[in-house]
């Protein structure tokens, strides 16, 4: 009888050590990391300092052989480096309302020859081709082509466009008195190569 009853204790004990060990108590507790902002940079297209240059190239009252040079300063005043610029043009073309201009058969743009044509000091005028077939380099000609891949990777440095235009002496004619062109430069920043 002692023997089942110290068979009994053996087993209780047995039975309440397991069940001790396997429970126990265990402390934990949390925080938390909080206000995690992830904000972008930014690129800023800045022409002659500000979002949008205008007149920058302008003959008023031309005559063939006149001519005209201008520079836009392409500055990156964003947050973040870009890699390079593109650059499209656009030509609109008015005729005189009256006189010899009113009928043009050569529009004006094509007699508008480029003479200089450089970024950043370097020679760009190879990347425009003479679309046109007229034996000149001229604003026709330009707004036919994309100029891309134009370094622009700091930030807050001018990289001036240089381009200077002329009235073609040998293929302005009378029937050009009155027009006028308006040409308008796109610039578009681009952040990656691969753009």
């Amino acid at each position: 009888m002692k023997k089942k009853i110290l068979l009994g204790l053996a087993g209780i004990l047995v039975v309440g050590s397991m069940v001790a060990v396997g429970t126990r108590a265990y402390f934990s507790q949390q925080g938390e990391v909080k206000s995690n902002v992830f904000s972008t940079g930014t690129l800023s297209l800045k022409l002659n300092s500000a979002k949008t240059a205008t007149a920058v190239w302008k003959i008023k009252t031309g005559k063939p052989g006149d001519e005209v040079t201008g520079t836009v300063n392409i500055r990156n005043d964003g947050s973040i480096a870009a890699n390079h610029i593109e650059i499209q043009t656009s030509n609109a073309i008015t005729e005189a309302t009256s006189g010899p201009g009113t009928k043009a058969k050569i529009p004006l743009d094509t007699v508008l020859e480029i003479t200089t044509l450089t970024y950043d000091g370097d020679n760009i005028l190879s990347q425009v081709t003479d679309a046109n077939g007229n034996d000149i380099k001229d604003l026709d000609d330009l707004g036919a082509v994309k100029l891309d891949n134009l370094a622009l990777m700091d930030k807050g440095v001018d990289h001036p466009l240089v381009m200077t235009i002329k009235f073609n002496p040998t293929k302005t004619v009378s029937e050009h008195q009155g027009d006028s062109a308006t040409t308008t430069l796109t610039v578009t920043l681009n952040q990656d190569v691969s753009q």
